[in-house]
């Protein structure tokens, strides 16, 4: 007898015997072919499996294991996983398949109860369990190759693995400044924030579009549908950011001015999180133009106080001027510190025709491109889905929640240049494509960054000529660490200059920055369409190429002339650097870049780990009241009724008066008398003397309110000022007596 029987009972006879006749069927049906279509839903190869928990002293788990397989004739397929007493048996016939496999699961069943070292038994069967992906039932989202390219794996925005994380962005606002949002059709109408939105246009809650014959004014809706459309409605689309919700600002359908761009900027921007422009000025290769003085004061007012004090995040289209060689450093909102300027490539990856390249830019991600390549898929009404045009306004929505971290993208019409912080960019694609699962991945451990930290030098007055190739003008400046050093600055975020140069042809000139460590931005290109005779007044172009650099050394700016003598020679007149960066030091850039790399590679998004969120500022929003044209009406009419009963009752008043008279008969008399017609007539005469028998002074005189309701003469001096009040006994007309006015 087996040793580990010997604290057990012991089996009867009967049971024996039974598990004897057990055995011998199993190993003569072991021979049996078997052709069972249900073969392979019992067990992988053929076998069957039992899970079984044993109750046994730990140091005797694995001898008992092994006796009660062997006693079953089955085979110990040794422990489960790492649970202790649990192993699986399984049952593997010779050659042949089993083919009375209910006579072995009744026998093994029957054998396992009734043994008192199981605890319980469980027969192993097939689990049907499927991959958990996104499905989503909108009839254009296999065309959104942009989300998810099935043609060119990897060529898209690798969106989706974040989706299955439950990462779409609930909990954040993003506006569409543009012409309007449809909010009422079924992809946005879900994630609609009318609390978030507003119609600068008409001057009312409603940013909802006026199409028009000559205008559609569907670009808003457009670019709404691409950041929130809701999924699984058929209907339409899918959102880049479907948890997200949309509110529109209707700002573009009808004149615009200054102050109405700055109000758009930081309309609700306690509400709204993210803004979205996807439009700028003229994209013709000759227009040189960016928000004015009220714009750009709101823009760093939303940067500084917007989103509870993380600051509102202002995304820019680079523009669609590429055809004429435009740049989109002369686009002044592309070019300014406090928006995001994001690029374009097509579905290759490569730059397409329209789109801008600049030294400001920070990322790219996917439109159109020509006409044989797909383009972009959005919401439009009246039908479901437009094939958007190309253009980089179908980059800004893609980019609604992205910090500035982004991957390489390999295009072979690109150059690439790596600065000294180890940051390659490019003037066609910024630092690269932007990768929704990197991004996601350092959000879940991003810290804020410290304050921002400035230097501006002085203006510099040159005067000097700009030569024509192959000479250049070179001017520089050296900027010290005593310099830095009230500012706290070293190391690099963007670098701005600011140039005034008179030039009969502006096109003609090229404009190039070095910062200290060598790394050159071409900040100013030539533009074969631009032939304005001004030149560049206080205009300020910025680069971003020298991030992360040490921000102390010799910057130098380099202006050449690709015209002839057929021209006057241009000159700049005066230049002023700026530097904007933190206090972060080279090895805290490469720190923070270090963990930056180890988190995108997906090690915190499969976790629950991620940095404590700071609670932000209470910082309530501006209450701004804009009487609206239906006020302006109410207001207008309820002035005119009031002006109308102002003359009524001065007429009134006047008329009244003239039926008061006076008896000049009595002037003569020593009392001067006067009546009013009415019911009764009433009358004051004045009496000689005053109340106690007093004369009065020769220059004294005494005269009678014209009010009828005085009943006291007033003494006046000569000049008609009055001295005092003389009182009267009771009149008789007072009295009800009747008296005769004249003697």
């Amino acid at each position: 007898m087996p040793h580990w029987r010997r604290g057990a009972p012991l089996w009867s006879a009967g049971m024996e015997a039974t598990l004897c006749i057990h055995t011998c069927l199993w190993l003569s049906a072991s021979w049996i072919p078997l052709a069972s279509p249900a073969l392979d839903a019992e067990g992988s190869h053929g076998k069957l499996t039992w899970a079984v928990s044993l109750e046994a002293p730990e140091e005797e788990l694995e001898q008992r294991a092994e006796e009660l397989a062997r006693t079953a004739g089955l085979v110990n397929m040794g422990r489960v996983g790492e649970l202790k007493g649990h192993y699986l048996f399984a049952y593997q016939p010779d050659g042949h398949a089993v083919a009375e496999h209910e006579a072995i699961r009744r026998s093994v069943d029957t054998l396992f109860a009734q043994h008192d070292s199981v605890r319980w038994h469980s027969e192993q069967k097939l689990l049907k369990r499927s991959k958990r992906s996104l499905h989503f039932n909108d009839p254009k989202y296999p065309q959104q190759w942009h989300l998810n390219n099935h043609k060119s794996p990897g060529k898209d925005i690798n969106v989706t693995g974040v989706w299955e994380r439950n990462v779409t962005g609930r909990g954040v606002t993003v506006v569409v400044v543009d012409d309007g949002v449809e909010h009422t059709i079924k992809d946005i109408q879900p994630n609609y924030s009318p609390e978030g939105s507003y119609d600068l246009n008409s001057n009312d809650p409603d940013p909802m579009p006026h199409p028009d014959e000559e205008n559609g004014n569907h670009h808003g809706t457009r670019c709404a549908g691409e950041i929130a459309a809701v999924p699984n409605n058929s209907f339409c689309t899918v959102g880049v950011a479907f948890g997200s919700r949309i509110a529109g600002i209707r700002v573009l359908d009808g004149p615009l001015t200054d102050s109405m761009e700055a109000i758009a900027f930081n309309k609700h921007y306690q509400i709204n999180d993210i803004y979205s422009c996807s439009w700028g000025p003229d994209d013709d290769g000759k227009t040189v133009d960016g928000p004015h003085q009220l714009g750009k004061a709101e823009e760093e007012h939303g940067v500084i106080a917007g989103r509870r004090g993380f600051g509102s995040i202002f995304v820019v289209a680079s523009g669609n001027g590429g055809q004429h060689s435009d740049n989109c450093n002369y686009d002044g909102y592309a070019n300014s510190i406090y928006t995001v300027t994001i690029g374009a490539v097509d579905e290759t990856g490569s730059m397409p025709f329209y789109a801008e390249e600049c030294a400001s830019m920070l990322a790219v991600t996917f439109s159109g491109g020509d006409k044989m390549m797909r383009s972009i898929v959005s919401t439009r009404v009246p039908v479901c889905a437009l094939l958007a045009t190309p253009g980089t306004a179908r980059t800004c929505p893609q980019v609604s929640r992205a910090p500035r971290v982004s991957l390489q993208y390999e295009d072979r019409h690109a150059k690439w240049d790596t600065n000294q912080a180890g940051f390659s960019h490019s003037h066609q694609h910024g630092f690269g494509l932007l990768n929704a699962w990197r991004l996601v991945n350092a959000a879940k451990i991003w810290e804020s960054v410290p304050y921002l930290a400035s230097y501006v030098s002085p203006v510099l007055k040159e005067g000097r000529s700009i030569p024509w190739l192959p000479q250049e003008l070179e001017v520089a400046w050296n900027v010290t660490p005593a310099d830095l050093q009230l500012s706290g600055m070293r190391t690099l975020e963007h670098v701005a200059v600011t140039v005034t140069i008179t030039h009969p042809r502006r096109g003609n000139l090229e404009i190039r920055l070095l910062c200290p460590s060598g790394m050159m931005s071409l900040i100013g290109t030539t533009r074969s369409m631009d032939s304005d005779p001004n030149g560049f007044s206080d205009w300020t172009f910025s680069t971003v190429r020298c991030w992360g650099e040490e921000a102390q050394g010799t910057y130098r700016l380099l202006i050449r002339d690709i015209g002839d003598d057929s021209l006057r020679p241009g000159t700049l007149r005066q230049w002023q650097l700026t530097l904007y960066g933190s206090s972060w030091s080279p090895a805290d850039m490469k720190e923070r870049q270090r963990l930056l790399e180890e988190a995108m590679s997906g090690r915190y998004l499969s976790s629950d780990f991620s940095l404590p969120c700071p609670p932000g500022l209470d910082i309530p929003e501006e209450q701004r009241y804009t009487i609206t044209a239906n006020t302006l009406k109410t207001l207008l009419l309820l002035g005119c009724f009031a002006v109308f009963w102002t003359f009524y009752y001065m007429l009134e008043v006047c008329l009244t008066r003239n039926e008061v008279g006076l008896d000049l008969a009595c002037s003569s008399s020593s009392s001067c008398r006067w009546y009013q017609q009415g019911r009764k007539h009433r009358a004051l005469e004045k009496r000689a003397g005053t109340a106690k028998g007093a004369s009065l002074p020769s220059s004294w005189k005494t005269k009678q309110a014209l009010n009828p309701f005085l009943v006291e003469p007033a003494l006046l001096d000569a000049q008609g000022t009055v001295v005092s009040a003389v009182p009267f006994p009771p009149s008789p007309f007072l009295q009800g007596q009747d008296v005769s006015l004249c003697p």
